[in-house]
């Protein structure tokens, strides 16, 4: 008699299906389920901003880029092949760095331009993409800065 027990307890539990299945079925589990399920959705939702925001910073930082890379090109082509009216020419790269600043000091895009094939260092106040913005531009310049502004063309 007391080895029934025992067998019956042992057939219950050999009979009875995993607890995986007794979770999926237990009707008090069903708001767990659902709470589950609610998490994954808001868990889904928060990636995919998480994406969408990635991306847009990604597209804004690669706009600006191109910008940038505008600017630059243009800049160079200005400075390259450009019309510059020069205030000063220096054969010391200190004393054209100096006046470099001072040219700077009254507001002009100034930079330093190499003389083509020479050791002249050339301080322009401003470069202009062609020769009648840069003579335009010489007039107030001289009368600004220096009265022995030139204009000069960098190839």
């Amino acid at each position: 008699m007391k080895r029934l027990p025992l067998m019956l307890l042992a057939v219950v539990l050999l009979l009875t299906p995993s607890c995986d299945f007794m979770k999926s079925i237990n009707p008090f589990g069903k708001k767990a389920r659902e709470a589950e399920a609610l998490r994954q959705q808001q868990e889904a939702f928060r990636v995919a901003d998480s994406i969408r925001v990635a991306r847009e910073k990604e597209a804004e930082a690669e706009r600006i880029r191109q910008a940038e890379l505008a600017v630059q090109a243009e800049e160079q082509i200005r400075t390259v092949t450009g019309y510059h009216v020069i205030v000063g020419s220096f054969l010391t790269p200190a004393y054209a760095e100096d006046w470099l600043e001072h040219i700077r000091s009254f507001g002009y895009d100034a930079r330093i331009v190499e003389m083509n094939g020479g050791r002249w260092q050339l301080v322009s106040a401003q470069a202009y993409p062609d020769i009648h913005a840069a003579f335009n531009a010489l007039g107030s310049i001289q009368n600004r800065i220096d009265g022995e502004a030139w204009v000069y063309k960098n190839e």
